[in-house]
This record gives C-alpha cells, structure tokens and sequence, in this order.
C-alpha cells in the first residue's frame, strides 16, 4: 500500500492544469473553468498521442483501472466504498440481489449457476461497525 492520497494525486494534477493553461494562453490561472480547461488539454493530449502513434484509448482505459484500484486502495476496499460516519471499508453490509439455487433443503447461493449478486447506487447498506446506514451511494468516496 502506498502513502500517496487522492488528494495529492489530484494536487499534483492541478499543478500540471494550470501549467498548461498557462502555456496556452498565458496569465497566471486558469482561462476558463477547470472542466473545459481540462477538456482541452486531453484534446490535445490525443493529438500528442496520435502523433507519436500511442493508443489514446488503451491509455484512458489504463488511466481508469488505475484510478481505480488507487480508490479502491484507499478506500480499503475494491468498491471504492467507506462509512462517511466512523470512516471503516471492511464492515459494510450492502442488501444485494443474489442468485441462489433451489434445494430440497433450501437454497444454496454456491450452487446457482449464475453466482451473480447485484446491488444500485439506492441499495440499502449498514456499517457494522457503528450503525450508520444510508445507500450505497452515500458510502462512496469517488468523485463525480
């Protein structure tokens, strides 16, 4: 596990931003809102990748599974989820539909072909360890 945080991944990334900015239209900040300013510059980090014959979509497929797996190691675990109460990933109990087999003694969730569970960003979910409940969405740490 690394010590480096989101929020200094993305420190790190508004200092490249506003470099571009400024090379591009001088100044001292941004010449728009972050959002087009950073449309923009990957505009024209395809154009660079196109030029040097870099798969520009297998790089922003790369950049998401990055992104990630580094919330999700922050976070604590693979769904990028937390309590936004006591802060713990490792006790959260989200209300999933589950394929399960029937049985001549039950169900057997091991046995269903399918094996699949679901769950919405409405799901119902409970920290285990402090009581808080919500949705799944209220327990996500990922930014628009």
């Amino acid at each position: 596990m690394t010590d480096i945080t989101s929020e200094q991944r993305a420190a790190w990334a508004a200092k490249a931003l506003l470099q571009y900015a400024i090379d591009k239209e001088g100044g001292e900040e941004l010449y728009d809102e972050a959002e087009l300013v950073l449309s923009d510059l990957l505009a024209d980090l395809r154009h660079y990748a196109a030029r040097e014959s870099i798969d520009f979509k297998t790089c922003i497929d790369r950049a998401e599974m990055h992104y990630d797996a580094e919330v999700a190691e922050e976070s604590g675990n693979q769904f990028g989820s937390r309590c936004p109460k006591c802060g713990k990933a490792d006790e959260i109990d989200i209300a999933a539909t589950v394929w399960v087999r029937l049985c001549p003694d039950g169900t057997d969730v091991t046995q269903a072909a399918n094996g699949d569970h679901e769950w919405e960003d409405s799901s119902p979910v409970k920290c285990c360890a402090c009581g808080h409940d919500g949705t799944v969405a209220s327990f996500q740490r990922r930014p628009k």
